[in-house]
């Protein structure tokens, strides 16, 4: 069974560099072009990882996205591993995530390999062939 990556980001070229960064990992992707909709799909889909961005326009930025998930009264959506992604430099962000209840934060520009490390942590996937063959 393939696992579901809800993709919670504004830049539509961001998602999609996203989506090729995650190819190898067999995943379906849902997406998101803002918080809202990010917390319309969590209600109404199973969602196995999510990933956000942090810095959004309109009213909810990546933060209270995480805060609502974790206030919702759908276990799964309180559960759902949510990895927030930001290029902002400031320094107290990454403690800001991970107390809205964000599992994991990452900075941006991250790398295939770093982003593919992290869905790792989060899903349990089989170990790509390469890495079986001796």
């Amino acid at each position: 069974m393939k696992h579901t990556v809800l993709l919670v980001e504004d830049s539509h070229t961001i998602r999609h560099i996203l989506k090729i960064y995650l190819l190898k990992l067999d995943l379906v992707f849902l997406d998101a072009s803002g918080a809202e909709q990010g917390l319309r799909l969590l209600e109404t889909h199973h969602v196995d990882l999510v990933i956000a961005d942090v810095n959004m326009p309109g009213g909810m930025d990546g933060l209270e996205f995480v805060r609502r998930a974790r206030a919702s009264e759908r276990e799964l959506m309180r559960r759902v591993p949510i990895v927030l992604l930001s290029g902002g430099k400031a320094p107290d962000l990454e403690s800001k995530g991970l107390r809205a209840g964000a599992s994991e934060f990452v900075r941006k520009p991250v790398s295939i390999d770093a982003l593919a490390a992290v869905v790792r942590r989060h899903l349990p996937l089989a170990e790509p062939l390469e890495h079986l063959v001796a």
